[in-house]
Formats: structure tokens, C-alpha cells, sequence
């Protein structure tokens, strides 16, 4: 199955997210962000989500969600967080921002990691920069363990 992971770097941010059931990417320059517009259109609604808050402080997985609406590419959202962002889509929350999993333990622990035991958050998850809507494959395993540690 398909998850895409999104980064954060602000627990509060999640919090307002999560409120208000909605997600979307932070602003880049105009070459990244044309290429996570292209990536963008191959969401589906019910594709599953996750958030990886890159904050010192946490470094971890919180709330899976299942994605609710495509993401509207031409749009921004103004009202959800005290920035900008863009590329707003609806999502399922299925848990909570309370719930934390550390990101390094995960990719040591979920399954589809265990044969090639990458340990770089960045290129196991792809949460930042370019490969922003740029899914990974994880089995009913993975999955099943994601909803355990964090709803």
C-alpha cells in the first residue's frame, strides 16, 4: 500500500492541522513546488497518511490519516496555520498528535525497512524538500503497526 509522509516542524502546526482535518505542504521555491504539484495529482482519496514532525525535540511519527480529498494544487490555505501553505487536500485523522513514535526506532521496526535497514529518516520516509507527495510502499504489517503505536 501506498503512504505518503509529510514533515512538520512544529507540534502546534500538527495540533492545528489535525483540528481542523485538513493538511498541506509548506511553500518552496517555484521548481519544487512544480514538481510536488505533479506528484500531487497522483493522490487518491483513502490513500493513507502519516506526519513526521521534524522538531529536535520530537523526531517522530504521529496521527495516521486517510487522505479525504485530492490535494486542489492551485490552492492555498490562510486559515488552518499562522503561515501560508499550500497545496490544501481533507484528512481522516485516525489518532491523535498526543500519540509519538520515534522516527529512528520505526524505520528500525517496520517492516518494510527490515531488508535494506536504511537508517536515514529522510531517504526512508521522503517527508521533505523534492520527493514531498512521493509515496512508499509498506505492507498490511507496517500498517497494522503504525495503528498500534499511534492511535
Amino acid at each position: 500500500m501506498k503512504l505518503y509522509v509529510f514533515a512538520c516542524k512544529n507540534i502546534t502546526n500538527i495540533w492545528a492541522g489535525i483540528g481542523a482535518k485538513r493538511w498541506a505542504v509548506s511553500i518552496a521555491e517555484p521548481a519544487i513546488m512544480q514538481a510536488r504539484a505533479t506528484r500531487a495529482r497522483n493522490v487518491r482519496v483513502g490513500n493513507c497518511g502519516i506526519i513526521y514532525c521534524s522538531h529536535p525535540t520530537y523526531k517522530s511519527l504521529t496521527t495516521p490519516f486517510l487522505i479525504g480529498s485530492a490535494p486542489n494544487v492551485g490552492a492555498s490555505e490562510k486559515e488552518v496555520w499562522p503561515e501560508e501553505w499550500r497545496m490544501p487536500f481533507d484528512i481522516i485523522p485516525l489518532g491523535s498528535p498526543r500519540r509519538h513514535w520515534t522516527a529512528k526506532d520505526a524505520i528500525a521496526k517496520l517492516p518494510f525497512n527490515a531488508a535494506t535497514r536504511r537508517t536515514n529518516v529522510a531517504s526512508v520516509l521522503k517527508p521533505i524538500g523534492t520527493v514531498v507527495f512521493s509515496p512508499i510502499e509498506i505492507g498490511d504489517d507496517d500498517w497494522s503497526m503504525l495503528l498500534e503505536k499511534l492511535t
